[in-house]
């Protein structure tokens, strides 16, 4: 049996034992005034994801575009790209490099137009991958993000309590929103794609970890509307002007 099916596996079994007890957490959060608001998004009804966007970007820089993911898993994403020079960096499967994001990047010597992030979906991690990605990116490049918009909760939950998780991936959100040297937004589609385009060859990452490591749910409820969180619709002319 391989990985993947050893995975779904567990989470087949594990699923309904975890829906119990987010309903039990649900009262307790209740009970005790934390957050149980739900954000009513279907990503799956949506036309576009993350592939769409990566796609988009790359078709409007000039070739040959060196691509670099973090994170491939199962290469869902990484085999859909449209790109000839591509890594892919995972520790356990996928990609074309087999290690983890820290040892990856502090053996690197190359530069890149575009870059992905979807590996460990924590802040601590997210945010150590954003700033070793933007030292290695080219002015003009992109690094994009998944998994940005949580819905509720248990999405967000550290550590991971259910299968569809984000993370707290959202707090490099607030991070980037403040950052010099970037242009960026959240387009709100596939759990929320971060786009950041590196406008200045040096990129200032807004330190803001004493504020946000310890931040939640409720906290991100509150911050949600702050985010620079856009339709993809929306993004058109958005991409038009950062390709330029």
């Amino acid at each position: 049996m391989n990985i993947k099916a050893l995975k779904e596996l567990y989470w087949y079994i594990r699923g309904p034992l975890a829906q119990e007890l987010g309903w039990s957490r649900q009262l307790k959060r209740s009970q005790k005034g934390q957050s149980t608001v739900v954000f009513d998004h279907d990503w799956s009804q949506m036309r576009n994801n993350r592939i769409s966007v990566i796609n988009r970007v790359i078709a409007g820089l000039k070739p040959p575009v060196q691509y670099l993911e973090i994170g491939c898993a199962f290469n869902d994403c990484f085999n859909s790209i449209m790109a000839k020079d591509k890594i892919g960096v995972d520790p356990v499967q996928g990609g074309t490099v087999r290690a983890t994001s820290d040892e990856f990047f502090a053996a690197n010597t190359k530069t890149f137009d575009v870059i992905f992030i979807d590996g460990l979906h924590t802040y601590e991690q997210c945010r150590q991958d954003a700033m070793n990605a933007f030292r290695c990116l080219k002015k003009g490049g992109f690094v994009l993000f998944h998994d940005m918009l949580p819905r509720n909760w248990r999405e967000e939950h550290i550590p991971r309590v259910q299968m569809d998780w984000t993370g707290d991936v959202w707090k490099v959100g607030v991070e980037l929103m403040q950052s010099k040297g970037l242009d960026f937004r959240i387009i709100e589609i596939d759990n929320g794609v971060g786009v950041a385009k590196k406008i200045e060859d040096d990129v200032s990452y807004h330190e803001a970890h004493g504020s946000l490591v310890k931040a939640t749910f409720d906290d991100y409820v509150n911050i949600r509307p702050k985010l620079p969180i856009y339709s993809y619709s929306d993004s058109f002319d958005w991409f038009e002007r950062a390709n330029c």
